[in-house]
């Protein structure tokens, strides 16, 4: 009996060592330092999650603030298509170009077509402006290709040649001619009431589209950052080099420099901005303002189906450098069609010099 109870004993003893072996080797698994490890990895993917949740929620505001500003520029700009259709019905269209100028650049176009849609609409007529039917340099006499001045400005109203062709009811087909309806430009830079007439009627009748404006916002803020102390300089080449009758005599880099040195004295401008076409100006220029100096570079890396497409790309750049002069502090310019629709732009400049050596004979 005492035998069998030994036995017993010493199985029960067995058992509990085993029991304990067994029971230390789970509590042995999840140590309170693996308990640590656990607890801080977890704490960190909390962590992780937070931070992409704020980083998609700061994209998510980027886009909203992004479109809510594109459509904040000439939001909603012209008539309603119903509307439209309306006045195809019941009022008169004038369509016209203007005669081609194989030297002319698209802000002599752009003041020309300006002052040919006023007078139309002192006669009572809605103008539409016609790049395509007539040959000019900007189509290259390719009817096929759209209207160059709707791919960056807007009609009167947001009408379009295309629509006005297919559905207006009373259509004139008349000529614009540079001698006979372009506005004086010396008015624009010296005279106050034609500086507003202007920029309001641009404002009110044909802006320039929204696309093209918010990528002279984006262009800017790489450009500037969020500075709004800039100085515009607009220095032509091409007619100095070429001495077109008729046409402005400009500057040369050499009279600018110290001008733009002088304002800087003065003012103490974050940036100066420059515009020019010459890459002789660029030259010369750029180094003498070191890192204050900004100039906008084209985009060379864009592949073009045919010369059409790369022409009007360069017209596109041309006119991003005179947008961004129209919202420059400051400005020193040429006489130039360009620098025309610069003040016709602008919201005021607080201090401008233009330069008004003649023209050549």
């Amino acid at each position: 009996m005492k035998k069998n109870k030994t036995i017993k004993n010493f199985g029960k003893k067995i058992k509990k060592k085993k029991s304990r072996f067994n029971h230390k080797k789970i509590k042995s698994l999840p140590s309170k330092k693996s308990k640590k490890i656990k607890y801080v990895s977890k704490y960190k993917k909390i962590n992780y999650l937070e931070k992409i949740i704020v980083i998609l929620f700061l994209i998510f505001l980027n886009i909203i603030i992004y479109y809510a500003y594109n459509n904040d520029i000439e939001e909603n700009y012209g008539l309603s298509f119903e509307q439209k259709m309306n006045d195809y019905n019941t009022k008169k269209f004038a369509i016209f170009g203007r005669n081609d100028c194989s030297i002319c650049g698209f802000f002599s176009f752009f003041i020309v077509l300006l002052g040919c849609s006023n007078k139309y609409l002192n006669k009572g007529y809605i103008p539409i402006i016609d790049l395509v039917d007539i040959k000019n340099i900007y189509n290259k006499g390719n009817k096929s290709m759209h209207n160059p001045w709707e791919l960056f400005l807007y009609q009167i109203n947001n009408y379009t040649l295309e629509e006005v062709k297919k559905y207006a009811k009373n259509i004139s087909y008349v000529k614009c001619y540079s001698h006979n309806y372009r506005p004086n430009e010396t008015f624009i830079y010296y005279d106050n009431n034609s500086k507003i007439f202007w920029h309001n009627f641009v404002k009110k009748y044909s802006p320039f589209k929204k696309e093209i404006m918010t990528e002279v916002k984006i262009k800017m803020k790489k450009l500037f950052g969020n500075s709004k102390n800039i100085l515009g300089v607009l220095i032509r080449g091409t007619d100095y080099l070429q001495r077109q009758i008729a046409h402005p005599i400009p500057a040369r880099v050499e009279q600018v420099i110290p001008d733009v040195k002088e304002f800087d004295r003065k003012y103490n401008y974050d940036f100066i901005y420059l515009a020019t076409e010459d890459k002789n100006i660029k030259k010369k220029f750029m180094p003498e303002f070191e890192n204050k100096a900004k100039y906008l570079e084209p985009d060379l890396h864009k592949k073009f189906n045919n010369e059409i497409e790369k022409f009007l790309n360069d017209v596109k750049n041309y006119i991003f450098a005179m947008i961004i002069l129209s919202k420059c502090l400051d400005l020193i310019a040429c006489r130039t069609s360009g620098a025309a629709a610069v003040f016709v732009l602008t919201e005021g400049f607080r201090h401008s010099k233009v330069y008004d050596f003649g023209v050549y004979k």
